[in-house]
């Protein structure tokens, strides 16, 4: 969504200028910064459990630390084969995790919600064949960028939903026969389980269309 962007161009310069000298400073190497991220996608997914807002909190520190990792290793000059797969695997193991976390903290409610349940397995299915579609592509030496929720526009709008959603709950009042008790979280759910599969169908006939041609 954002890749390309006046937007993305300023964040990343955002960090060229005030976070990567202060990494070099410290002798930090991309690779730390990856399982960093891990780290942090364990902390939100445990903080999802029994306090959303944390979530939120952590979810947006792993996205942080997954830009971090690339920008640093480009500014040291240390691209490696190696550190792109550990990344590329540890990003889907902390967006596992994180959504894990999610799913536990609805079960934590009293009820099961298979709708919930059946949302997040949607979820799940449409961000792996997101990422899927784009090695497989890219494989093929077809460059494949096409698509609104990419990873890093996923764990950003899950971030500010974990931060928005206890604080909506305040303003709705006591849990107790509630139906709009976690609605941002919910319809947050919605909204990956919908744009992911459709991203994912926009490349795959993207790529499609890439190859006939």
């Amino acid at each position: 969504m954002l890749k390309g962007t006046a937007i993305e161009a300023e964040y990343y310069s955002l960090l060229n200028r005030h976070l990567i000298p202060r990494l070099i400073h410290l002798k930090l190497r991309p690779n730390h910064l990856s399982f960093l991220g891990l780290l942090s996608s364990v902390m939100a997914g445990v903080s999802f459990i029994y306090c959303p807002f944390f979530g939120g909190v952590f979810t947006l520190l792993t996205g942080l630390c997954d830009t971090l990792d690339g920008t640093l290793a480009r500014a040291l000059g240390q691209t490696r084969k190696f550190g792109a797969f550990l990344d590329s695997v540890l990003d889907r193991y902390t967006e596992l995790i994180i959504y894990l976390g999610i799913w536990c903290y609805f079960y934590r409610q009293g009820a099961t919600r298979p709708l919930i349940s059946l949302t997040i397995l949607l979820i799940l299915f449409g961000s792996l064949m997101v990422s899927y579609t784009r090695a497989r592509a890219e494989g093929l030496g077809v460059r494949c960028l096409a698509g609104m929720f990419q990873r890093g526009e996923r764990i950003v709008l899950l971030g500010l939903a974990g931060l928005i959603n206890p604080l909506v709950n305040l303003f709705i009042g006591p849990p107790n026969n509630q139906p709009l008790q976690d609605i941002v979280l919910v319809v947050m759910l919605v909204i990956l389980a919908a744009g992911t599969n459709l991203t994912a169908l926009w490349r795959f006939l993207h790529v499609l269309n890439s190859l006939r041609r």
